[in-house]
């Protein structure tokens, strides 16, 4: 027992690691439940879509919930810059739920919405000259408690300033280009006057006479 003695000390310190160590794995897995299950995480999403067949252009928006535990959502909307616009009730209206429904996210769950590119066209707003604006675009969602969250969508914003741009019009098409027509390449040594000059006309006489050799005496 006198190597248990003389030990004593080392025994000790070895076990006081491993208690800090199981500890520190013990607290990490806690967090990590915490974080997984008591915290909520939204995520955000927006795509630049267009049909297949006809090629209309919209919106698609989509919020996630990464968490373990349902989300219950009280608005969501879209913000140009500062201003902020609701979709909850338009929301509402494209899934026919009624004025007084909840909307709720699921765990590992996901809202979506699809907007037209004339439903997007509304959150311009116009300047003090009259120019519609658009700034940066964010989709935000407030949860029951209070809690806002949001994520930028940048492809969405690209929707918004091809529409303003005049490349597709407000009700999603795409604007053809009118091609600009190339000027005429003249060839070496020739000016596009001689290409659209009428051949010269040779005099009736002439033309009757021909051309007469003499004979050599």
């Amino acid at each position: 027992m006198e190597w248990l003695n003389d030990g004593v000390g080392l025994i000790v310190l070895i076990s006081a690691i491993v208690i800090v160590l199981l500890l520190a794995l013990a607290i990490g897995i806690v967090l990590n439940l915490r974080s997984r299950i008591a915290v909520q995480r939204l995520s955000f999403l927006g795509l630049y879509g267009a049909d297949l067949e006809t090629h209309v252009c919209y919106a698609d928006l989509t919020v996630g919930n990464r968490s373990l535990n349902d989300v219950g959502i009280s608005e969501i909307g879209i913000r140009n810059g500062k201003v902020s616009f609701n979709l909850t009730g338009l929301y509402k209206q494209k899934e026919n739920l009624g004025d007084d429904a909840r909307i709720v996210i699921e765990q590992r769950g996901a809202l979506r919405l699809r907007l037209s590119a004339e439903e997007l066209s509304r959150v311009l707003m116009e300047d003090k000259n009259g120019k519609k604006t658009l700034k940066k675009l964010r989709l935000y969602a407030v949860d029951l408690t209070g809690n806002c969250f949001r994520g930028t969508v940048k492809e969405v914003r690209r929707l918004l300033a091809d529409l303003m741009a005049g490349k597709i019009d407000e009700n999603g098409v795409p604007v053809a280009e009118t091609p600009v027509a190339e000027p005429f390449a003249a060839k070496d040594g020739e000016t596009p006057a001689a290409k659209d000059a009428a051949p010269a006309e040779v005099p009736a006489e002439t033309a009757e006479e021909g051309v007469h050799s003499e004979p050599v005496a």
